[in-house]
């Protein structure tokens, strides 16, 4: 079985994954940029991919110095692709403003807007392809972002991004946001996951589908 690890920047509470097969990585949300290759070095590990659940600053702070020294071919949703060229889709112009109202603390962060370039594979709706043996599924879920997705290792493991986030409930109303987007096209698809996946979300710790879950978000 694929061994995961969580990476959370102590900033933002961002969470980055990395699915570990035969020392090879595909990283999923590379946040933090210092600690991400700090990691990745110790492990010497080799990143073979790189995938972007949605275009929010959180999740890509480091995918520009991932990309420079890894050369990883990166996947994303093409919303998502479109949204990280710009500094306003990804929220990194109004990231500190964002924390300083969201967390209460005492001064606004000097969060430095930055942009990426675009992904080197993009979809529609969904792709699949495997990575040492195992089977990968992206499904884009517009409504948090025009580009989110998630994606499905072996179907039984689910990387959510800022869907299922422990305690909250999806939010629509920053940039991009789209209440109906999430109503008509992500919500009836997280309906039906299948309860006991194992989620990692794009915030907190990870967690088992279940029935009291899905009621708590609606589902």
């Amino acid at each position: 079985m694929a061994r995961i690890r969580i990476l959370t920047d102590s900033i933002t509470q961002s969470n980055c994954y990395i699915i570990e097969e035969n020392q090879k990585a595909v990283v999923i949300d590379p946040n933090q940029e210092k600690m991400l290759i700090d990691f990745l070095e110790k492990q010497n590990w080799q990143v073979k991919q790189i995938f972007l659940t949605h275009e929010h600053c959180d999740h890509i702070r480091g995918l520009n110095l991932l990309r420079d020294i890894y050369k990883a071919p990166v996947t994303a949703q093409e919303e998502c692709s479109r949204g990280i060229q710009n500094s306003v889709s990804n929220m990194s112009r109004i990231m500190g403003t964002y924390l300083y109202f969201k967390n209460g603390q005492k001064e606004i962060i000097d969060y430095e807007p930055f942009v990426c370039r675009p992904a080197d594979e993009t979809f529609l709706k969904e792709q699949f392809w495997s990575f040492e043996g195992h089977e990968l599924r992206a499904v884009s879920l517009p409504g948090h972002t025009p580009g989110s997705s998630c994606l499905i290792l072996d179907k039984t493991r689910l990387f959510s991004g800022d869907y299922l986030l422990p305690g909250e409930k999806v939010v629509t109303r920053l940039p991009g946001g789209n209440e109906e987007d999430y109503e008509k096209k992500a919500k009836p698809f997280l309906k039906k996951l299948p309860l006991e996946m194992l989620v990692y979300p794009g915030h907190g710790t990870s967690f088992v589908l279940s029935d009291e879950v899905m009621k708590d978000h609606g589902l």
